[in-house]
């Protein structure tokens, strides 16, 4: 069986079906395997055959209406569990909300779905809340999602940054995670970024660089943790998923980016944010995010030859892009590169759309240069 590592802290990550009305079962579909559950199911309703959608190895995925699944009752509770017993129910509906799977190297990466409006738990709580770890694990194993065959041809692999192995980006994110666990409630975020870094004081500097391309101000070092601290480190080893490609000053540099757009932006609502709202803001601004945390680093094109700038319909903007581009993949810092070309950019609002936009098309370069080092043969697993 395939190695797992679970992306986010042990025992903080808690929910209660019963008492949840976002119904996450309406329109989303399910997914099983045909050895352990759905062959069964299908003989027991074999009308079920024709909403088949997908065969990936022994998993079998279903389509549902809009409205809700097949198999949910008045009573928001499903009815294959209720008439059949929990055994019998599919396999990613008994894993949810920890259904979401990806690879580095041959380990299982296990992450939530923020689909579910998680709830958090300060201080952790191992054993006593549903996200915690070794009652997840035999559930997996059980559910086939994780089998050695069904990775092969299920899961997507993570693309690494070249300067490092497979084992010393697991160790490096498993370090993270918990870091995080032991943090909440009692560190701030930032102060964990901090000493995770291996030149604080870089971070530092490379947070204000960034920070003022987004037409914002870094905040001054010591300020009070609050609740938005806690969501963040909860959230923040599942986020790092998402920027692997980046070497580790540049995770560490987007995450603190992350933080200054999440607290912003959060300040509109009434209410303090969950790790749902967190992970929604994060996401719409990964592309820029991605970019930002490219300092120091080549960055190369997505598209072949040299793509045009973004239509944006602004002159400014059109001008800044048409200098990015152009400096981009050259010798030059990406940051040197964004703070030249967006001189002309003044708005918080351009800034922002401008450096999400750039970040679809500019990334980092994966190729091994002379001086990387070349991780994959010694560290593969």
């Amino acid at each position: 069986m395939a190695s797992l590592y679970f992306s986010f802290p042990d025992g903080v990550f808690h929910y209660v079906c019963a008492e949840c009305t976002a119904l996450c079962c309406k329109g989303y579909g399910f997914a099983g395997s045909l050895e352990r559950e759905m062959g069964r199911l299908l003989t027991l309703y074999p009308e079920l055959s024709s909403a088949a959608l997908e065969r990936r190895g022994d998993i079998l995925s279903f389509g549902t209406p809009a409205g809700g699944c097949h198999f949910l009752d008045s009573d928001n509770l499903c009815r294959i569990e209720k008439e059949h017993g929990r055994a019998l129910k599919p396999g990613v509906c008994t894993l949810f909300p920890f259904n979401v799977f990806s690879l580095i190297g041959k380990t299982v990466v296990v992450s939530p779905h923020f689909l579910c409006p998680l709830r958090i738990h300060v201080p952790a709580r191992p054993g006593a809340v549903e996200g915690t770890h070794a009652l997840l694990e035999p559930l997996l194993r059980e559910s086939g999602f994780v089998s050695d065959d069904q990775t092969k041809v299920g899961i997507r692999p993570a693309r690494l940054h070249p300067s490092e192995g497979v084992r010393s980006v697991l160790a490096r994110e498993t370090s993270f995670r918990d870091r995080c666990g032991a943090a909440l409630g009692s560190r701030s975020f930032s102060r964990c970024l901090r000493d995770a870094s291996a030149d604080a004081a870089k971070l530092d500097r490379l947070v204000t660089r960034s920070a003022a391309l987004l037409g914002l101000d870094a905040p001054p070092a010591g300020e009070a943790r609050d609740g938005i601290d806690d969501t963040l480190l909860a959230v923040a080893p599942t986020v790092r998923l998402s920027l692997l490609r980046l070497p580790a000053q540049g995770i560490l540099l987007a995450l603190a980016l992350a933080e200054l757009v999440v607290r912003r932006v959060t300040a509109l609502a009434p209410a303090p944010p969950t790790p749902q709202t967190v992970i929604n803001v994060i996401s719409s601004a990964l592309p820029a995010l991605h970019l930002l945390g490219c300092a120091e680093v080549p960055v190369t094109t997505s598209r072949r030859g040299r793509p045009k700038s973004p239509p944006f319909g602004d002159p400014a903007m059109v001008f800044a892009g048409y200098l990015v581009l152009k400096g981009a993949g050259g010798d030059r810092d990406v940051l040197d590169v964004l703070e030249a070309g967006m001189q002309r950019i003044e708005s918080v609002a351009d800034r922002t759309a401008f450096l999400v936009e750039m970040g679809g098309v500019i990334g980092p370069s994966l190729k091994r240069g002379r001086g990387s080092r070349v991780g994959a043969s010694a560290d593969a697993d």
